[in-house]
């Protein structure tokens, strides 16, 4: 059996009125399309749907598809695909009288996404060099169906010499005018990675008011660049305070980096107050940044005297004036 090739030159006509990725060859196989720019196993949105009852003719599909689109099946379709995960591959094993035309492959399948790492490194260190702290994505979804990030799977089964396509974006984060203030860094897990970026950086400027929480599950298992840090921390030139939540004794409440800013919080009230230090927050933008501002608005409570009210309007302050700035991602 012979691939199908297709051609994009326009003169052919059939994708004359799309916008096509970036990136797509002037002709090329449905199999290497679906492989390099479609992404199939993303969860659909409605829009996947309403293109599917249009390319069936199925009685028991087209039923099923209108109840999925009406208003009162709204619902329905949440708990069909985003509450559980359910691919767009998945969907089309379940409704297999759709025939979906070439020329509209484009508009039903949605284009593979760029995926953003925060770079985990100096470039003042780590010279033509980009180093990146990556989790590589293992789960089973609420169906018990095993799950593999597309692209940190890809990641993790390049070879020393293969190539990919990168690009760059501006950050969000900059550090302090002056390389004297302080600065307080949390950045549990994968976060870690532009809180190293930024250590790196304000050590090869010779600063050493730099203060790191790290927090992962075990100490043994996950604790990213744990060498590093515990070299700059006998230098003097860190201040490493860690949350292992998985090590500590069953029945134990578990400890969180929110938990060692609590305990340090008399040091925090006098690094943001008084020496006027800066603080980053970076991972995952579930609970933990509002977690930790809780934590600073306590200390602020506790050893500035602050009430309740003014201690949230506190660190809200120090977010306007651009000293706690937050690199989180879901």
């Amino acid at each position: 059996m012979f691939p199908i090739i297709l051609s994009f030159k326009q003169a052919y006509g059939a994708f004359i009125d799309q916008s096509l990725p970036d990136f797509l060859p002037e002709a090329s196989t449905l199999r290497s399309i679906f492989t390099h720019h479609l992404d199939f196993n993303a969860v659909p949105r409605r829009n996947f749907f309403q293109y599917l009852r249009y390319f069936t003719e199925d009685e028991r599909e087209t039923e099923k598809l209108d109840d999925f689109l009406s208003p009162e099946g709204a619902d329905e379709l949440y708990e069909y695909t985003w509450k559980v995960k359910r691919t767009i591959k998945e969907v089309l094993t379940e409704f297999l009288q759709v025939r979906i035309p070439i020329d509209y492959i484009f508009d039903v399948f949605p284009p593979l996404r760029p995926r953003h790492f925060s770079i985990a490194s100096s470039v003042e260190e780590h010279p033509h060099q980009v180093q990146l702290c990556v989790a590589i994505v293992k789960y089973r979804t609420k169906l018990k169906v095993p799950r593999r990030g597309v692209c940190t799977t890809y990641l993790s089964q390049l070879r020393p010499g293969d190539s990919l396509r990168i690009g760059f974006l501006k950050g969000l984060i900059h550090l302090p005018p002056d390389d004297n203030t302080p600065v307080i860094c949390i950045g549990p897990g994968t976060g870690v990675a532009p809180m190293r970026s930024l250590i790196e950086e304000r050590i090869h400027r010779g600063s050493r008011a730099n203060t790191l929480y790290f927090g992962c599950r075990s100490e043994s298992k996950d604790q990213h660049y744990a060498e590093q840090w515990r070299t700059l921390s006998d230098n003097g030139r860190l201040v490493y305070r860690t949350a292992f939540s998985r090590d500590g004794p069953e029945g134990i409440k578990r400890t969180y980096v929110q938990d060692r800013i609590l305990e340090d919080g008399e040091r925090i009230w006098r690094l943001v107050d008084d020496e006027k230090a800066w603080i980053y927050i970076s991972g995952s933008s579930n609970k933990m940044p509002l977690a930790v501002k809780e934590a600073i608005a306590k200390a602020a409570q506790r050893y500035g005297g602050l009430d309740e009210e003014k201690s949230k309007d506190y660190v809200k302050g120090l977010v306007k004036q651009g000293r706690l700035l937050e690199e989180c991602w879901s």
